[in-house]
């Protein structure tokens, strides 16, 4: 993608055409063009973003890869103290209400999961990126990034409702404002101050900064974004946020996503939302109106309805709660079997784990249910950041993991030693949990075949001491 695909036929061909008052003058044209070339210049001496390459690149894709064990993700982070370092206080920190005793990064890996890992190290490149840019204004970067992360959860969200590409819309949503730090250092701060009072954000905002300087915050962003070998889709998203310069337009999925998430942030704090881009965005995505609450509630901590408007009805919600465990927000059983199956049914290779809180009842019983609850929810947690999790019911939990046999194995070893060190619910000791494994195709292709593997492995677990995973190979023939 290329600047003038930027600035021009792809992301808007009026912004090139019609600038400011003077309509299409030579002069508005000069100065339009003398601002990208300033752009250009600003970005060059930058450099490009730290999120292609370094730690981060490398935690991702060992992140996203099936075969790097969770070995190969903490020896990578050991390489570079300054990752570890923030990755051991994310996994101590209050803010996460942390239950696990985060000793070593082997501990934070375990417990901010795969899934987690490799946005985390975005989201800190980000901010360290943030913190970096010289001379960038007076917009608050610390209420940038907070925005950001905002934008980024909601949108995340929305993109694994419709199959969009999640990781795509992570990144855009984390980088779409970032040309509020690059423009000032082209046009000054009190120019932008200006238009800021006025216009503080969306769509207005970015109209008047193309009409004033021949570029706005969105084209700016992605030309940093093309300049630092992002992918087009995460380009394309940023420069796309607030619609592009000609009529509001949605290209993609992952831009349609953005613009939806960006939406539902503005709503929650109490502005009014680009209602034009908004309606793009679901159009795009094939979504009602009703689908915003849900998104809010979904994705953001303490997501807020100004005073006399809802987001949506939340005729969703009966659905969502159909398929949710109450107590610990996992899948319920029917929900989990039905997506196993499904990927089953899809000739997927994969395998399924069951997982059993050991010596549960006594502790219930013991105890009471506050406790036991306690306990179920933090094994959930737990789980949950690694795989698609379940409750099966009572004390069973079950996850399924698309990676092959060994590094799943080595998961199960690691879930037995973080359990460990979840809070004790008393003096007797620790939790424990046991743990069957089995694969698919090779020990069985129906729901039914696989966890009659895992449960038969979970005994042999349970058998041999509990707190401990096993996995059968080949399991005896039934009796007839």
């Amino acid at each position: 993608m290329q600047p003038a695909e930027i600035r021009g036929a792809r992301f808007g061909p009026r912004a090139m055409r019609d600038n400011g008052s003077t309509h299409g003058s030579s002069a508005t044209a000069a100065s339009a063009a003398g601002c990208w070339a300033q752009l250009e210049g600003v970005i060059e001496r930058l450099g490009p973003l730290p999120v292609t390459g370094g730690t981060v690149a490398a935690v991702r894709a060992a992140a996203a890869s099936d075969t790097a064990t969770t070995s190969d993700l903490v020896a990578l982070i050991e390489r570079d103290e300054a990752f570890a370092a923030n990755l051991l206080r994310l996994g101590s920190s209050a803010a996460l209400a942390s239950p696990l005793a985060v000793r070593s990064v082997r501990d934070a890996v375990v417990y901010v999961g795969r899934r987690a890992l490799g946005r985390l190290a975005l989201e800190a490149a980000t901010y360290q990126f943030l913190q970096r840019v010289p001379g960038a204004g007076r917009q608050s970067r610390g209420q940038l990034h907070i925005h950001a992360l905002a934008v980024a959860g909601c949108a995340g969200a929305c993109a694994h409702a419709v199959g969009a590409n999640v990781e795509s819309v992570h990144l855009a949503a984390l980088l779409h404002d970032i040309g509020k730090l690059i423009l000032p250092r082209v046009v000054g701060d009190d120019a932008l101050e200006q238009i800021a009072l006025s216009h503080p954000g969306g769509v207005q905002r970015a109209r008047l900064e193309r009409e004033l300087f021949g570029v706005d915050h969105a084209q700016a962003g992605a030309l940093l974004a093309e300049r630092s070998s992002v992918s087009a889709e995460v380009v394309e998203a940023i420069a796309f946020h607030h619609g592009g310069a000609d009529e509001p337009h949605a290209p993609s999925l992952e831009a349609a996503c953005l613009q939806v998430g960006n939406a539902v942030v503005a709503i929650t704090a109490g502005f009014e939302p680009d209602v034009d881009i908004l309606d793009v965005g679901l159009a795009r995505l094939d979504l009602p109106q009703t689908a915003l609450e849900e998104l809010a509630h979904g994705s953001l901590p303490n997501p807020r309805t100004p005073a006399g408007r809802a987001l949506g009805e939340p005729v969703i919600e009966l659905e969502r709660l159909a398929q949710t465990d109450e107590l610990t927000g996992l899948a319920n059983r029917r929900a989990f079997l039905a997506r196993v199956a499904g990927k089953l049914e899809a000739g997927e290779a994969g395998c399924l784990l069951i997982v059993d809180v050991d010596r549960f009842k006594p502790l219930n019983d013991r105890l009471g249910h506050l406790a036991g609850d306690r306990a179920l929810t933090d094994v959930a947690h737990l789980l949950g950041r690694h795989a698609y999790a379940g409750r099966l019911g009572g004390d069973e939990f079950a996850l399924w993991s698309d990676r092959p046999l060994e590094p799943v194995l080595e998961l199960a070893d690691d879930i037995c030693k973080a359990a460990g060190s979840l809070p004790a619910p008393d003096s007797d000791g620790p939790l424990s949990v046991s743990i069957g494994v089995a694969a698919a195709p090779s020990q069985g292709t129906t729901t039914s075949e696989l966890l009659a593997a895992a449960d038969a492995a979970l005994y042999e677990a349970k058998a041999a001491g509990r707190g401990r995973f096993a996995h059968i190979a080949r399991l005896p023939a039934p009796h007839r």
